[in-house]
């Protein structure tokens, strides 16, 4: 009797152990964007209203050229000046039991991406090239902040992998003041 219950209890764990072995293992994951804005300096950050963002899987060699191309869904490779225009996923809200919770979320299936988001309202932009390297992360939640005030591109993030490039608005061309009759 006993060397049934041994056996038996020896075949349950062996069962038990293998299945652990025969898991899928992904590196695919959906991004929770949560995009702020700052309005001033040290200012309250308040949910960007209006924003939208995509994803192509491309290597670092691409680029967003400029808001125009942001908009249109357009990059840019930084190489050899071939352009795409159709993105391989975009943007949903993000939805937390039923209700908006202003994120935006992409879902990246390729190892490496670029990543655009894109909010109208302040003629802003941003991009990050991400490599995958996580197993089995299901949610990758990330903030990006368009900081308004800012007058030049800037560097929104601390860790490899998850810093946006941020560009702003150019400044219009201010025109230049004539002197002589003053």
């Amino acid at each position: 009797m006993f060397r049934v219950f041994r056996n038996t209890a020896f075949a349950i764990v062996a069962m038990l152990a293998l299945t652990g072995c025969f898991k899928k293992v992904t590196t695919d994951t959906t991004l929770c964007v949560k995009v702020l804005s700052e309005e001033t300096s040290g200012g309250e950050r308040v949910p960007a209203k209006g924003c939208y963002g995509y994803i192509y899987y491309v290597g670092a060699d691409w680029t967003v050229a400029s808001y125009e191309d942001a908009v249109t869904k357009t990059i840019t490779n930084t190489e050899t000046g071939e352009k795409h225009s159709e993105p391989d996923g975009e943007s949903e809200p993000y939805m937390i039991e039923g209700s908006s919770n202003d994120y935006i979320s992409i879902f990246q299936d390729e190892p490496s991406a670029l990543v655009v988001v894109v909010y109208p309202e302040a003629k802003m932009y941003a991009y990050m090239y991400r490599q995958t390297e996580a197993e089995n992360l299901h949610y990758t939640y990330l903030t990006l902040i368009f900081h308004k005030w800012k007058s030049a591109n800037y560097t929104e993030g601390n860790k490899d992998g998850y810093k946006w490039e941020v560009v702003v608005p150019e400044a219009p061309a201010t025109p230049p003041t004539n002197n002589e009759n003053e």
